[in-house]
């Protein structure tokens, strides 16, 4: 005989043992049973209730106990940053005692700003999305996947960005210079009052406000 009439899903099965018990010990005769097998069927759904309940309080009380320890553990490292910091503030703080306690060690070494990185930096990425009236959300990131969208890479300190009337210009001077920004998105406020098209272009600069080379440009209408 097949077992598949058992639901498999603890909260689907007590609703099927609770219709089973409650039907053979209305008339237990109907079923070809005796007293001795709806008593003994009742310990066992008593069992299995009791079992049931346990299992669900334990579970409810486990969620409990580790929303406690997040949240014990949220306030303590909040605890031990901020001593932390106040270890590191002091003047008397020397190595030593930074690697006593497993904390961060100052870099004295000073990494020259090689200017090279400015160039062999592969270009950023960028996406222009007219978002609304005479308004443009400029998108921009790293050509490579960093795991970080929002992480520049290292020795560069934001884009420069280029803009363009009627599309991408066949020359050079077309262009004319919109802004530096170092945190994406960046918000262009059109001053148009029919609908224009506008080509965007950007190239990164590094902390010595060197440039680096221009990215793809890309396309988008503007409405008014």
């Amino acid at each position: 005989m097949s077992k598949t009439y058992i639901p498999r899903p603890d909260s689907a099965f007590n609703t099927w043992q609770a219709n089973f018990v409650a039907k053979v010990t209305a008339n237990p005769a109907a079923y070809g049973l005796t007293p001795a097998d709806v008593a003994d069927l009742a310990a066992s759904s008593t069992g299995w209730q009791a079992s049931l309940t346990a299992s669900i309080t334990a579970k409810n009380a486990s969620k409990g106990a580790n929303a406690a320890k997040s949240g014990s553990r949220k306030v303590y490292e909040s605890k031990l940053r901020s001593l932390t910091n106040k270890i590191q503030a002091q003047p008397t703080t020397t190595d030593a005692r930074r690697e006593e306690l497993a904390i961060t060690r100052p870099d004295r070494t000073l990494t020259p700003l090689a200017e090279q990185i400015i160039q062999t930096e592969p270009t950023p990425v960028i996406k222009a999305l007219c978002t609304g009236p005479k308004t443009v959300r400029i998108d921009w990131s790293p050509s490579h996947d960093s795991g970080d969208s929002a992480a520049l890479p290292k020795g560069i300190d934001g884009v420069a960005i280029w803009v363009a009337d009627g599309g991408i210009p066949s020359t050079k001077d077309k262009w004319r210079f919109l802004a530096l920004d170092t945190n994406s998105p960046y918000i262009h406020n059109v001053r148009n009052d029919t609908t224009v098209t506008l080509a965007y272009k950007a190239q990164w600069f590094d902390k010595k406000k060197r440039m680096g080379p221009f990215c793809q440009p890309v396309i988008v209408a503007v409405t008014p």
